[in-house]
């Protein structure tokens, strides 16, 4: 959530973040409701106060405690009615938007720029006629088991991810991050303070209602819950290399780049997460940005960096680019990874704070960004390094760990 405190003295921020993000949140409705909030959590503190007395109470007294403590139950009965009204409302108001954040939607994003080559001489396979080939995965077993856009990974295609991974890890061991492997379900709580939890329609979580507990779509949920309550100390950025399977709806996510490994319910995924001090966020977010870059360097993969449009931003976040890699089959730039600074919006959520030399303890700032994921870098690397024979022909970087050059 957003500070309060920016929204009753900068209201105009907060209704222009909104507005840019192309949604309508009722500003004036939820400020006339915190001060009706405010002024019931006065009221109840003062009355709550005239019903201590020392010693025996008189008769005159008592009949006066007895109507103050009715006047007490209801202030707090509409108190907590309105604070849920209130809650619900100001709990969909977005965070605001960095400066130079474009607008508009997804059309919209900035690109910044651009590696690698991507001309091939010849007219490329797909990744799934690559995978026929090379016997890599299975999606007629994977529908028969659990139904559409499940899969099985095969013998190559399980050794490639390994090595994939393998040559992440240490790349962002490098760079300080610490693997971390995190629980797949957590609490609706905790999923709600992340931001991964929206209502209604909109909802792409797999859900367990029996035990209030959601499966998740990424280790960066649990990851923010791994503080929840606590103060750090943060004489260094904290930062975390979450490995965990994800797992997603995707519900009417079915477009001309649906197919095959590109989204898919479940898949593996390395996820970068920092906290750190606010006066730190922006250079952290472009450290993340750096190692995401350099890890589609060391694997060859050409690729763009673009930043996100208002319109197109997740409600926690901030400011966010993406990194895209170059598909040589439909001639153009697809989402490959992705990174946010998230600022303070999800450490107010979940009471995640650090604690300045000097001064009352600040809110955490927190930051994520996917390092590689199971299903679409496979895709970059496949497509990217095949030759006019069919031959997929391994960078060393990967290499290493998958014991030879070719697949």
């Amino acid at each position: 959530m957003i500070d309060i405190k920016l929204l009753r003295e900068n209201p105009d921020v907060v209704r222009d973040s909104i507005k840019r993000r192309g949604l309508v949140i009722d500003v004036d409705k939820v400020l006339g409701l915190d001060q009706k909030r405010v002024a019931l959590i006065q009221q109840t503190e003062s009355l709550r106060s005239t019903l201590k007395i020392d010693g025996k109470p008189t008769a005159d007294e008592l009949t006066n405690l007895q109507e103050t403590k009715k006047r007490f139950e209801q202030a707090h009965s509409e108190l907590e009615k309105l604070t849920s009204e209130y809650n619900e409302l100001f709990t969909q108001i977005p965070n605001i938007i960095s400066v130079g954040t474009p607008d508009g939607g997804e059309e919209n994003n900035q690109e910044i720029e651009r590696w690698g080559d991507t001309q091939l001489d010849f007219n490329p396979k797909d990744h799934l006629e690559l995978s026929e080939l090379y016997d890599l995965y299975d999606f007629k077993a994977g529908s028969k088991v659990s139904g559409n856009k499940f899969y099985f990974t095969k013998h190559k295609a399980v050794k490639l991810w390994q090595a994939i991974q393998m040559a992440t890890q240490e790349i962002v061991e490098e760079a300080g991050f610490q693997l971390i492997g995190v629980p797949h379900l957590v609490s609706s709580k905790v999923a709600e303070g992340t931001g991964f939890f929206p209502k209604g329609e909109e909802n792409q979580n797999y859900i367990d209602s029996s035990q209030d507990l959601v499966m998740i779509a990424t280790s960066e949920i649990p990851l923010t819950g791994l503080h929840m309550d606590e103060v750090l100390t943060l004489d260094a950025p904290i930062k975390y290399a979450g490995i965990s399977p994800s797992y997603r709806l995707e519900a009417g996510a079915y477009g001309k780049f649906s197919k095959g490994l590109y989204r898919t319910h479940q898949f593996d995924k390395l996820e970068m997460y920092v906290y750190c001090k606010a006066e730190q966020s922006d250079d952290v977010l472009q450290e993340i940005l750096n190692i995401q870059k350099s890890i589609c360097q060391a694997f060859v993969v050409p690729y763009r960096v673009v930043r996100i449009a208002s319109g197109d931003l997740s409600a926690p976040a901030y400011q966010k680019y993406d990194v895209e890699y170059y598909s040589p089959i439909d001639k153009c730039y697809r989402e490959l990874t992705s990174c946010s600074n998230c600022s303070d919006y999800q450490s107010r959520n979940l009471n995640i704070k650090y604690q300045p030399k000097a001064g009352r303890a600040q809110y955490a700032h927190t930051l994520n960004g996917t390092a590689v994921v199971s299903s679409r870098m496979p895709i970059a690397i496949l497509e990217n390094h095949q030759s006019a024979d069919g031959i997929v022909h391994l960078p060393d970087a990967i290499a290493k760990y998958y014991g030879k050059s070719e697949l």
